[in-house]
């Protein structure tokens, strides 16, 4: 990382379908990739098969680009 980096938290938000592992291969995929994660959520929508997933993560423009 150069000096002139900065490093920002990011929210981003997915909708997933609502099937058995659906977050777990989500927050596993990003740990694996070594994406910093803050925080992850995950909620209903008005869709029954839909859920909501709101992910925290810290990095700077590359490693946002990335995800």
């Amino acid at each position: 990382m150069w000096k002139d980096d900065v490093i920002m938290k990011h929210t981003i938000s997915l909708l997933v379908e609502n099937s058995f592992g659906a977050f777990d291969r989500v927050a596993t995929m990003f740990s694996a990739k070594g994406f910093n994660l803050h925080s992850i959520t995950i909620g209903e929508t008005e869709i029954r098969d839909i859920s909501r997933m709101t992910i925290v993560i810290s990095g700077d423009d590359q490693i946002i680009g990335q995800v």
